[in-house]
């Protein structure tokens, strides 16, 4: 027969293994409720008393909720820089590596280097105008002089 506590025991191995399956998605909160439940379960077990098994898995279940919820959410959220790619159409830039139809060069654009492809050979040092973006490849045209 089955315990509450062995019951927590294998409710938090569940809920470890449903992290693995979904992912970052729910932000580490099954995996450390999971723990929890773990912790109350073998607590319990040793104690070989159901009272603590709950008492400890409720009280760190609200302190988890409460306070470590919030510092663990700091923790993982990735702060980006937005950028809006489509601005580089329509600007000018220069060619620091040639390029053909069938081969990528490169071009400076403000103070980055871009991977770059067009239509017709192009050399160094020449100033190209970007017309589109495929990938991480700007689509360029020379400027006519």
């Amino acid at each position: 027969m089955v315990t509450i506590s062995q019951t927590l025991v294998i409710v938090g191995l569940v809920l470890i293994l449903a992290e693995l399956l979904v992912g970052i998605q729910t932000g580490f909160d099954l995996v450390l409720i999971g723990s929890i439940l773990i912790a109350g379960g073998f607590l319990g077990i040793v104690s070989n008393s159901v009272t603590v098994a709950l008492i400890v898995s409720v009280i760190l279940s609200i302190v988890y909720i409460a306070w470590g919820r919030s510092i663990v959410k700091q923790k993982i959220t990735v702060v980006t820089k937005k950028t809006n790619i489509d601005k580089l159409i329509g600007k000018k830039a220069v060619v620091i590596t040639a390029m053909t139809p069938d081969t990528a060069g490169m071009v400076r654009l403000g103070d980055e280097d871009w991977r770059a492809s067009a239509e017709d050979v192009i050399y160094e040092k020449e100033k190209v105008e970007v017309v589109g973006i495929e990938g991480v490849t700007l689509l360029v045209k020379k400027i006519k002089s």
